[in-house]
């Protein structure tokens, strides 16, 4: 089973964040008939995938079977 990293965050946060700031100058200069808070769930959304996605995509040292210790 995996376990948590902190050090993950490093990379996570910031993407989540680029791709919040991204997805929000795009829905302002490209759609402006998408409805405030409509444009919030979508930003929302997109930070909120990349985190997850991310997350799983760097891997961390245990992360794979071989890595680890055998008992």
């Amino acid at each position: 089973m995996m376990q948590f990293h902190k050090s993950r965050l490093k990379f996570v946060l910031p993407l989540s964040l680029g791709v919040a700031i991204a997805a929000n100058i795009m829905l302002v200069n490209n759609y402006q008939e998408v409805p405030d808070q409509n444009r919030i769930y979508i930003v929302i959304g997109a930070a909120l995938l990349t985190a997850v996605i991310s997350y799983f995509l760097f891997p961390q040292d245990g992360d794979h079977p071989e890595d680890r210790d055998s008992k």
